[in-house]
């Protein structure tokens, strides 16, 4: 069996806006090596991850008695010293465990953490813990599990149909900074100094490994560390937890260089669409899809089921099948960046959808337009909008260099998020309270919300509160109720809060306007640009007044979300524009215009984020280089001339009295990615009128005149 264990690089800083890159490869920014040794305590122990050597191989013991006679150790920790050994993979089946017990399933996994005064001390004496190994023989791929997705009826009747094979391998993040930071101890509490904020499901995780309180747990953001996410991210704040708990002391830690890939998922297989000619329909989709899970299987199943559904993207058919298997292979454990499941079948579907539109001679939106789900059509609609049709010009190698003419391509691609009816819901709690100064504290159970999420909460406040989102201020602070063994299955995302918040603002009106009413000595008050108003008697109080002269307990409102329905799953649609210069073969992208059906959302510089972070990733994705460590960094120059957002449902500018069904929608980021790469694979197409059977390309396509090994990196409008 043939493994889709194929990887590629990317940079973490490919942004088409960001300049860090060049600043950083050119010396003139700080890493956070550089911050951690200008803010570091003094008196810190340094930690030293012991790693295997091997990618698969059984031990039985680890002999730390030398190690631990070394000058400056202060502890050695091994698997049998972890309170509770959990997996990275929060309990899933054949998930890595923090520290390895008896057997590793690839090289670099981790055996255990050596503690010192310094981080040389540290390294030195790793050298002297004594491991009996045996090697067993490495497998290149096997398979670990194989189910089926089914939708309607089989196929009966003989049909035309397009079939294609694909390949879309694991990506790597090579990132430019490491991962680091540091605890303090103080007063039986870990404080966490690392380059972003623990999340509510990583507390709770550390806190059943460490066998403490989550209340005992903290974090300070710093600028420290690359912000991974995932298992890396992971392995920084439980190591770090587990040195500083171990061993009674504050301790940091940076993760190696050579340690800092954090592979996806991979994907290969093959579909094919079945359709009718004479109808001009799609009636079927079939094929096989197998997933590259690493090591460790974790969440490949659940991730690959994800993108069965999704395969059909907006489109109807009478009939799906598709056959699907999760692959083991020795390396790296795999998780999911950006999507790429639905991402990698997205560019598929919609590939075959624009080979049967030019079989059929249709337009390739009206094609998709007419087998789009009804309550989709909005996203089609949107796009016919911002796209007129235009003629495509064939380049002629013939025609003088003065007289040649660029071939140009357009490609569209649609993708709707699905929500899973077997995800549950976090409780939420969510209290909002009136300062004297006449501004709003609003205080969540989540510790970990980022700018643009508490900016969109204030702005929900403020709409409900009828006053401006800067009188509010957003803190996290963790209560005692949510500490119990009742624990929370999911991470409270933006859409559960704003609905949270929106009940406790809602909640504080009442009770304002009751006050309110009561100190201008009237029936009925409305509240308007920060003030309590008496319509009746042209009479107004300013909340500060307000917030001065009542009590507290007035002023104040909690609200606890629990049990609402699953939230809504986003739409989105994708256009781009791409170009060949007809004697160089060089490959232009024009611009990249983005339709998205969110929901009623608020914050939309955090929309215009996700659109421009989905277009970076794709071009990362579609014109990465074979593994090579000292590829030329994608600047803003290869980025596309431009990039355009539109939301449906935007702005949002007032509220009545019953709060909107949802806010916002989950899935944004995975959808986005896959009709972005899925719209500029289209265009490509259009150009070329040729089938892209592997992510990557390859340098034979856009260069087929020269050797692939001459060309490491694919240029774009340089």
């Amino acid at each position: 069996m043939t493994s889709p264990n194929d990887s590629v690089y990317i940079r973490r800083f490919f942004s088409v806006y960001s300049q860090e890159e060049k600043d950083k490869v050119r010396g003139h920014a700080f890493y956070p090596s550089d911050y951690l040794k200008a803010l570091l305590p003094e008196a810190v122990a340094h930690v030293f991850v012991l790693r295997s050597p091997h990618a698969e191989a059984e031990f039985s013991f680890l002999d730390q008695s030398e190690a631990e006679q070394m000058p400056g150790v202060i502890k050695i920790i091994t698997a049998k010293d972890v309170p509770r050994n959990l997996s990275f993979g929060g309990g899933k089946k054949s998930s890595q465990l923090i520290l390895a017990e008896n057997k590793v399933r690839f090289k670099g996994e981790p055996l255990g953490l050596v503690v010192a005064e310094s981080f040389e001390q540290a390294k030195a004496a790793a050298q002297w813990i004594r491991i009996d190994w045996k090697p067993q023989p490495i497998y290149e791929a096997k398979e670990v599990e194989r189910f089926e997705f089914k939708s309607g009826e089989a196929i009966s009747n003989v049909l035309e149909q397009v079939t294609t094979s694909f390949r879309f391998p694991s990506l790597h993040a090579r990132y430019l900074e490491t991962e680091s930071g540091w605890v303090s101890l103080e007063n039986d509490e870990l404080i966490f100094h690392i380059g972003s904020l623990l999340s509510e499901s990583q507390r709770l995780w550390l806190s059943e490994v460490l066998n403490l309180p989550v209340s005992s747990l903290k974090a300070q953001e710093t600028y420290l560390g690359g912000q991974f996410g995932g298992r890396q991210q992971r392995e920084l704040i439980v190591f770090l937890g587990l040195a500083s708990f171990l061993s009674k002391r504050s301790c940091c830690l940076a993760l190696e260089y050579e340690n800092q890939d954090v592979g996806s998922y991979g994907f290969s297989g093959e579909l094919s669409i079945f359709y009718n000619p004479e109808t001009k329909k799609m009636i079927g989709l079939e094929g096989e899809v197998l997933i590259d899970s690493g090591s460790y299987e974790g969440s490949a199943s659940a991730i690959l089921k994800r993108a069965l559904e999704h395969a059909a993207c907006l489109y109807r058919f009478e009939s799906v099948h598709l056959r699907a298997a999760v692959i083991q292979t020795p390396s790296h454990p795999r998780r999911q960046l950006r999507g790429e499941g639905i991402t990698a079948l997205t560019w598929v579907t919609e590939q075959l959808v624009n080979e049967i539109a030019r079989s059929l001679d249709v337009s390739p939106l009206e094609f998709r337009s007419a087998h789009a789900q009804s309550e989709d059509r909005r996203i089609f609609e949107e796009i016919e909008k911002l796209e007129k049709p235009f003629r495509l010009i064939k380049g002629d190698r013939n025609r003088p260099v003065w007289d040649a003419k660029e071939i140009e391509g357009r490609g569209f691609a649609f993708q709707k998020y699905r929500t899973s009816s077997s995800e549950s819901l976090s409780i939420i709690e969510v209290a909002i309270e009136l300062q004297p100064s006449g501004s709003f504290v609003i205080r969540t159970s989540n510790m970990t919300l980022d700018l643009h999420m508490k900016t969109a909460l204030c702005e929900v406040a403020a709409l409900v509160l009828k006053t401006h989102p800067k009188a509010f201020t957003v803190e996290g602070q963790m209560r005692l109720a949510f500490d119990e063994a009742r624990k929370r299955d999911t991470y409270p995302e933006f859409y559960y809060m704003a609905h949270a918040v929106w009940h406790a603002a809602d909640q504080l009106r009442t009770k304002m306007k009751l006050v309110g009413a009561q100190a201008l000595s009237c029936r009925e008050v409305v509240l308007k640009d920060g003030a309590i108003i008496d319509p009746e008697g042209s009479r107004k109080m300013g909340y500060r007044e307000l917030g001065f002269t009542q009590s507290k307990h007035d002023l104040q409102s909690s609200y606890i979300l629990k049990e609402i329905e699953h939230p809504h799953g986003c739409t989105a649609g994708a256009v781009s524009r791409v170009s060949f210069h007809p004697l160089t073969g060089e490959l232009r992208v024009q611009s990249v215009k983005v339709v998205l059906d969110a929901g009623p959302v608020f914050y939309r510089l955090g929309l215009e984020l996700e659109a421009e972070a989905a277009v970076a990733w794709a071009m990362a994705a579609l014109f990465s280089s074979q593994i090579e460590r000292d590829q030329p960094i994608p600047t803003p120059m290869d980025g596309p001339e431009a990039i355009s957002l539109f939301t449906i449902d935007y702005p949002m500018e007032s509220i009545d009295e019953r709060a909107p069904r949802f806010f916002g929608a989950r899935g944004i980021s995975g959808t986005l990615m896959s009709v972005v790469l899925a719209s500029l694979v289209g265009a490509i197409q259009d150009a070329r009128e040729e089938f892209l059977d592997r992510i990557p390309m390859s340098a034979n396509f856009m260069y087929p005149e020269l050797r692939s090994n001459l060309v490491h990196m694919l240029p774009f409008k340089r």
